[in-house]
This record gives C-alpha cells, structure tokens and sequence, in this order.
C-alpha cells in the first residue's frame, strides 16, 4: 500500500494527524501515477489544498501536462480566485489537446460573471475544434437557457435526444427541452417532453413543472391528477397548493378547492398568498366571514400588499361598511405611490356615507387615472348628473361614448344635458 492510499484510509478512520504525515510522505516518496490518483480522489473529497499541492508538484516535472493547469484553474475557481484561474487558463496554447477543455473551464468561468456572450464566444470555438463532443453541446444548450434564447437552447437538447442520450450531468434533456417549451408558452409541445422525462425520473420538481403546465394549457383534471400525485409523494412542496386549489376551483370544485388551501396552510402558514387564495375562494362559497378573516391575516404577513387590502375594502363596500372602508382607504393613501383604485373606492365608500363634497374630491383625484376605464367613466358621469355638473358630465360622457358608443342611456343623458344648454 503507498503512502497515498495509507493517506486515504487514515481520512476514512479520521486519523488527521496522520492523514497529514502520510500526505508528506506521498508527496515525496509516491509514483507520478500514484499521485494522479490521490490528487483524483482527494479533490473528488473536498480537499483542494492538498490536490492544488500535488498539481503543482507534478508540474514541476510534466510542465507540458495542461490538464493539470486545468485542474489548478478549476481549484482556483473553486476558492474565488478568479485571476488565478484566468491565469492557468491563459497558459494553455491553442494548439495543445486541452485547448477544448480549457475553453469549456474559461466558459463556465464567465458564465458565473453574467458575461454570457465572451461564455457563448468560448463554447462555439470548442465546438469548432470538436464538433461531435456532447459535453460542449450540452453547455451551449444550458447557457443558451439561462440566456433566454430558447429556439437555440431546443435545437443543442434536441441534437443530445437524437443521439441516444437521455440524460448529462444529472439532467434529463427531456426534461429540459419541456421546461423550454413551457418557458415559451407552448405548452402542447412542452407536455409530451415533460411526460416522457416522468415516466424516466419522476421526481417532486418535474411533477410539479408537469402539473403547472397542463393547468396552463387548460387540462385541469390532468393537472389536478398530477398534483395530487405531488402532494402524496412530498405533502409539504407548498409550491403545489394553490395551482391545485386553481385546478380544482377551474372544474368547479369549489369546496375541495378550499379543502386544499386550508391543507397547505397547514403546512406553511405563513403563506400570504395562501391565506389570499383562501379568502377569494370563501367569498366564492358565499362565506364573507371567513373570507375577511383570511384576508386579514395575508395583511397580518404582508401588511403592505395593495391587492389583498383592496379586496379587503371592496368587501366592506360591499357590506355597507364604509365607514371602515374609509379608515383604511386613508391609511393606504398615506403612500404616494398608492393605487388609483384607492381613490375610486374612496369615492364609492364617501357616497355611501352621503359624504358628497368628499366624494366628489376623491372622483377627481380618480378620474385622470380612469380616462380608459368605461365602467369608471359611466359611474362617475352618473355621479356628476346627480350632483348637477351638466358642464363636467357632458365631457365624461364623451369619453366614455368613445369605449361604449351603443349605450343609448348615456347618449339620452347627452341629449337632454345639450337641450338644457340650448
């Protein structure tokens, strides 16, 4: 047994010390090969000081040895030595067999910096060189993914798929070229990939992506059977709730639907969007008790979100509650960058209070925000017709005969405001 493997075996029984001794040893008394060997195991372990030793001591004696250069790269980049790795790859010529290899180490490098063109510029060069070699085919495929170009990304999956190869790097191309598919909103040709790479690996992630995807392209009953599916093998991959609430609510299961939201919140209740889904689909089921209770606590987590306090709000105007409805329509206006929809809610919520000078404050605030809004425009021109601006109705109006110019109601209005002017 050399020194090498003795080194081994002490790591094994956690003898460090003598891990350490029998390292020295390997260093000096060791064959080359033999140290190839250990630098192999030892970097596959963890140990990159150690490997970057050996590397280094066998350049001294096989200089012309890139591949360990490479390997010194690697180690480099491993520590966030960037320069240095730049340095060991800089120092492989074009004409050696590890120029390739290089290439595809320099390529990754950039690719980690979000310098995706000089990484594409690396790939295609090493794919010049070799051709035929999966590996740089592969890489192109990925980088081509992550840089959203996914016609490109498709095409070097596709070339790997047609080749016999299922699966590099721990990824199932199939798998990937669905998840492209998909990313491109086209789920009909997304889905066969997606089914084929299940029946190969089903795994949490690919059954949910599948699962997601046939809810997109509207097959809901496959996309809640696949969901369920997910939620039996690993219950708490909270991801899956809702969009199988949604597959459920889309088939009109109204109360399974709730069922599912009340189980992930079970799960993960400190979910505001879970606890948002919930309250949207009680309101559904016609209990506004719950309904309120829900949005609440989504405020209680996210007491900054403008969607869940404005549904919260158009359930108090709908309850009549508009003396409620005004206090956090005011608390919310004290952002700057409040929605506009505040300010028509606030209106609606002062009307109902019979607040008319307050309401007519907030339509204006509104109203600039609104000039494309025909149910807005039509609301408020009644509004204005009762309060009596003939002058501001006329024009409202008109805008909104420009949306809706049928609606004959609005056009008698225009008619009979124009014959009191005349």
């Amino acid at each position: 047994m050399n020194y090498g493997e003795q080194m081994i075996e002490a790591l094994q029984n956690n003898l460090l010390e003598e891990a350490e001794g029998y390292f020295l040893e390997a260093l000096e008394k060791d064959q080359p090969d033999e140290l190839y060997v250990l630098a192999d195991t030892l970097y596959q372990l963890g140990f990159l000081v150690e490997t970057k030793a050996i590397y280094e001591h066998l350049l001294i004696d096989f200089g012309h040895d890139d591949e360990l250069k490479i390997g010194l790269a690697e180690i480099a980049i491993e520590e966030d030595d960037i320069d240095g790795a730049m340095d060991w790859l800089a120092a492989i010529n074009e004409d050696s067999p590890a120029y390739p290899q290089a290439l595809l180490v320099s390529a990754d490098l950039y690719q980690v910096q979000g310098l995706y063109e000089v990484s594409e510029q690396k790939l295609l060069l090493a794919k010049e060189i070799l051709p035929e070699e999966p590996i740089l085919t592969f890489a192109l495929a990925e980088l081509y993914f992550v840089m959203g170009k996914y016609a490109q990304a498709i095409y070097n999956y596709q070339e790997l798929v047609d080749t016999g190869l299922n699966e590099m790097s721990g990824i199932f191309l199939e798998h990937r070229i669905g998840s492209v598919y998909s990313a491109l909103g086209d789920f009909d040709q997304a889905i066969p990939y997606l089914e084929r790479a299940e029946s190969q690996n089903e795994t949490t992630d690919l059954l949910f992506e599948l699962g997601f995807t046939y809810l997109q392209n509207k097959e809901y009953r496959r996309a809640s059977e696949t969901l369920f599916k997910l939620k039996e093998l690993d219950a708490s991959y909270t991801s899956l709730y809702p969009y199988l609430a949604k597959s459920l609510e889309e088939e009109n299961q109204l109360e399974r639907a709730s069922e599912v939201i009340r189980e992930g919140l079970r799960v993960d209740q400190y979910n505001p969007e879970l606890f948002y889904y919930a309250a949207n689909l009680s309101l559904k089921l016609n209990d506004e008790e719950q309904g309120e209770y829900y949005y609440q606590e989504s405020l209680i987590l996210n007491p900054d979100s403008e969607t869940v306090q404005l549904a919260l709000i158009n359930l108090l105007l709908k309850q009549g509650r508009f003396e409620e409805a005004v206090t956090k329509i005011e608390a919310a206006l004290e952002n700057e960058e409040a929605d506009p929809q505040f300010y028509w809610n606030l209106a609606l919520a002062e009307t109902g209070l019979e607040q008319y000078k307050n309401a007519t404050a907030a339509y204006e605030q509104a109203y600039p925000h609104f000039t494309g809004n025909k149910d807005f425009l039509r609301e408020y021109a009644l509004f204005l017709r009762e309060e009596g601006n003939l002058k501001l109705v006329q024009e409202v109006i008109e805008n909104y005969l420009k949306l809706e110019p049928s609606d004959e109601e609005m056009i008698g209005i225009v008619e009979e405001i124009n014959g009191d002017f005349n």
